[in-house]
């Protein structure tokens, strides 16, 4: 197996209904920040196209992308990403540890990434109440309200966060399972 394939999937895999929904909401999150990811490519393809073919590029393309396409690619494949256990780990010492200690400590760094995480949900949701309150717009070739930008942030947050506790529920379970030698948790 290779080393990709070993770091690829979860080692834990904690099942009821809690943890489904929250597999759908992840996923779908991945599916609208891939679309985001293939209209960005289209509409930067455009632009190019428009500029140096047609010698009219299309007004609005840059904006979108930096306001709307790039926050949904980024906020929008984190809480996926940790689902799939694809989050960048220096695994020297962690992988030479046993695995319910591993496990233990997985519990442990989880719900201080879910705290922090959360933390940041809190305050970019309230800069976007903020936002809207106050009535402010985009600059730029896109007028708009600002608070649909910002938005994009605290959900993506968010639903790491709820990924990142229901992981370390995983953790937990796994690491006082009765048989710990086993990968996943039926």
């Amino acid at each position: 197996m290779s080393e990709f394939e070993e770091n690829s999937a979860p080692e834990f895999e904690p099942t009821g209904p809690v943890s489904r929904t929250m597999k759908k909401l992840d996923t779908a999150a991945n599916m609208i920040s891939r679309t985001a990811l293939v209209l960005m490519l289209l509409a930067v393809l455009t632009q190019v196209f428009t500029r140096y073919i047609l010698n009219d590029p299309v007004q609005g393309v840059i904006g979108i992308t930096e306001l709307y396409l790039m926050p949904i690619i980024v906020f929008g494949s984190m809480s996926y990403l940790e689902m799939q256990g694809g989050h960048v780990r220096v695994g020297i010492l962690y992988d030479a540890l046993p695995n319910r200690l591993r496990h233990g400590l997985g519990v442990v760094l989880r719900i201080i990434s879910a705290s922090f995480f959360a933390l940041v949900a809190y305050t970019a949701s309230d800069e976007a109440l903020n936002a809207y309150s106050r009535g402010y717009f985009t600059s730029g070739d896109i007028e708009a309200p600002l608070v649909t930008t910002l938005i994009i942030a605290p959900i993506g947050c968010a639903l790491l966060t709820l990924r990142l506790l229901i992981n370390a529920v995983g953790d937990w379970q796994a690491a006082f399972a009765p048989d710990n030698s086993a990968g996943g948790i039926k």
